[in-house]
């Protein structure tokens, strides 16, 4: 399980996804259509390409911006909103604001997906269990909200430290890295999570995370 999205990234960095892009995975890219809240393309298929409510997708033309994916309609359809608080989580019951209209857009759907991989299990080993063991599978978070705030500042600190390790300026980079770490140490030493050890639903221990070291390469 991956405890934040896309989303909840374009949240704490609205630039992120263009200002980063060569740190991001590019699901799909091409050109599409927007009437309202709905994207449409003609060729590809948002299916295919594992998109998935909660990531963003970046237009360029007559509407211009980063924008959350509310939902995935069908393989040629999105429904995509102007960025708000409510988007946070986002479920069947989240309303879509409309970003405009205009055709012939350029777009790209981007992802951090593999470096918020990367914390979400690192947040479950710092919990005690270990991913593709057998207490994974028998252990569950009862609370897992709980590690979404974690996730994003783990997230932003690693793709910030990958951001600053290639670049020729890396000075205000490495400022919002080390930001980012401090963030989620903090958020570390607050989190505590309900886990049910034996599959009854019932919360058997309250569990704080543990500590961790970073080092800088």
């Amino acid at each position: 399980m991956i405890y934040c999205t896309d989303t909840d990234l374009l949240h704490w960095e609205p630039r992120l996804f263009t200002e980063a892009a060569s740190a991001a995975q590019t699901l799909i890219s091409g050109t599409a259509d927007l009437a309202g809240s709905t994207l449409t393309i003609s060729t590809g298929s948002f299916v295919a390409a594992r998109v998935m409510p909660g990531d963003v997708v970046i237009l360029t033309g007559s509407v211009a911006g980063t924008f959350p994916i509310v939902a995935v309609t069908d393989a040629l359809t999105l429904s995509i909103s102007v960025l708000y608080d409510a988007l946070t989580p986002i479920n069947d019951a989240t309303p879509a604001i409309a970003p405009g209209a205009g055709s012939a857009l350029t777009f790209a759907v981007r992802s951090f997906g593999a470096h918020r991989r990367v914390v979400s299990d690192l947040l479950k080993q710092l919990a005690g269990i270990i991913p593709g063991t057998s207490d994974d599978e028998r252990i569950t978070i009862l609370n897992p909200e709980a590690l979404k705030r974690p996730c994003v500042l783990g997230t932003l600190h690693l793709v910030f430290s990958a951001l600053a390790a290639f670049a020729t300026e890396p000075a205000s980079l490495v400022v919002h890295a080390d930001q980012y770490e401090r963030l989620f140490r903090r958020a570390i030493r607050s989190t505590h999570l309900e886990l049910d050890l034996n599959g009854d639903g019932v919360a058997d221990c309250r569990r704080a995370l543990d500590t961790i070291v970073f080092k800088r390469a």
